[in-house]
């Protein structure tokens, strides 16, 4: 049955086009598409944001009026521009973002918001204050199993009760729970020469200085989207980290042999900033990622346990190597070449270690002791999950206390069971290379399924 309420988009740089379209075939009475990109969209809040922060920087400390002040922490904290910033002026923008959106919110009264996943304090902003409202906010992805997409709450499934069919349980454990399945977002094999490291750092500079200019052009200095790719911020990498070729451990394959794989233990880096780490994590100390990898790889060295670490492919010109270099001061560390598979290195290893990264899915899949925080695939029964800082130097007694409680068979079903109520067909990629004078018929049929699922969760 189609809503009668109004549903409110909130869409990043280039995708207002798309989400309008998806919007329009939800089935909702009526849809709004906002952004806070100048000129894109249903309502752009950039001109209320900017009369709101001229007004909150002047202040001695700026006020936000409905955001508390550990609400105001958390934001800046979770945020990869804000937390580079004086405090003073991160807080004004916030202030003045909740401002702005406050006024959408008055304004069209949504039933229901929706976006991407949250990665930026605009759309933190934004659910924070759809929460206070009692209006779900929804956060729309791909599904690991293919063709299929997803609803998350910071990080967290969000299912319905429907059973899926033990026929097709079975078909996603056989093409997911495999060493070579790879998720349909990892890119295809690259060189990974300095020649490359070369041209990403070059291309991501002239980026920086481009997006600054356009920010000026259009008057909107402040933007996230432009201010994400300037230098000064503490996660950009520097010109000399392209000595990230002498950290690599070429010959690793000599080293793994002196311990067995039962004492091997994978490390698959993830994006750094990444959202399903900044968002998705709920204990704030467990967001500071690279201290939590040095701690975890420090407690298994100590343990005796072979670590060995690789670095994310789409990390490839973007890494600092101050958390390599670090990682490879401790006793029995090696740092895996970029162009390995991450598939091996599961496969050579009994346990396995991340925060929210797909490979403690397919590890825990495959029969391997996974480690890993709290996220939308993970369970106490199957996974050893935790919760603090604390609890990192007690893992390797965990690791080797661990006990499956069921057979594997069981286990693939009870992760895939789970991953199934929480998704439902179409392709969430459709966004790429979208065409307003000539939508695929995929998308009007994607948005009809999601707009279906929003019902389900909502009415």
């Amino acid at each position: 049955m189609p809503s009668t309420g109004t549903i409110l988009v909130y869409a990043i740089h280039r995708t207002e086009k798309w989400w309008g379209y998806v919007a329009k075939n939800l089935g909702y009475a009526r849809s709004v598409v906002v952004t806070d990109i100048r000129g894109a969209g249903d309502h752009c809040v950039v001109d209320d944001f900017y009369a709101e922060y001229r007004r909150q920087i002047r202040l001695p400390t700026p006020l936000p009026t409905q955001l508390c002040n550990e609400e105001i922490d958390d934001v800046i904290a979770r945020c990869r521009l804000l937390r580079w910033l004086p405090r003073k002026k991160a807080c004004a923008m916030i202030c003045a973002m909740e401002h702005a959106l406050n006024r959408v919110l008055e304004r069209e009264q949504p039933a229901v918001v929706i976006s991407f996943p949250i990665d930026r304090y605009v759309s933190d902003v934004l659910e924070r204050l759809a929460k206070k409202r009692g209006i779900p906010y929804f956060e729309f992805t791909a599904s690991l199993i293919g063709e299929m997409s997803m609803l998350l709450y910071r990080g967290q499934l969000v299912k319905v009760d429907d059973e899926p069919e033990k026929k097709t349980i079975d078909t996603v454990v056989a093409t997911i729970a495999t060493p070579t399945f790879t998720p349909s977002y990892v890119q295809t094999k690259t060189k990974y020469t300095m020649w490359r490291f070369l041209k990403v750092f070059s291309y991501f500079k002239v980026r920086g200085l481009a997006f600054k200019a356009i920010s000026y052009l259009k008057n909107d200095p402040l933007n996230l989207h432009y201010l994400d790719s300037q230098s000064f911020l503490g996660h950009k990498p520097r010109f000399n980290d392209i000595r990230i070729h002498s950290l690599i451990d070429y010959n690793w394959k000599a080293s793994i042999g002196r311990f067995p794989q039962s004492r091997r233990i994978f490390f698959g880096l993830q994006l750094f900033p990444e959202a399903s780490i900044d968002y998705w994590i709920a204990p704030i100390d467990l967001i500071d990622y690279e201290n939590i990898v040095v701690d975890a790889a420090l407690a298994f060295s100590k343990a005796g346990y072979l670590v060995l670490v690789k670095d994310h492919p789409l990390q490839f010109g973007f890494r600092q190597c101050e958390l390599i270099e670090r990682l490879k001061c401790i006793e029995n560390v090696i740092f895996v070449p970029y162009d390995v598979s991450g598939n091996e290195l599961v496969d050579l290893c009994d346990v396995n270690f991340t925060l929210t990264g797909t490979l403690g899915l397919q590890a825990a899949l495959l029969g391997k002791k996974s480690i890993t925080t709290n996220n939308y695939y993970a369970n106490d029964a199957d996974f050893i999950t935790f919760s603090s800082k604390e609890e990192i130097a007690a893992l390797p007694e965990r690791v080797a206390r661990f006990s499956p409680a069921a057979p594997l068979e069981q286990r693939r079903h009870r992760i895939v069971r789970h991953l199934l109520q929480g998704s439902f067909d179409g392709n969430f990629f459709t966004f790429k290379g979208f065409d307003e004078r000539s939508p695929d018929s995929c998308i009007q049929s994607m948005a009809r399924a999601l707009g279906l699922r929003l019902r389900q969760l909502t009415q």
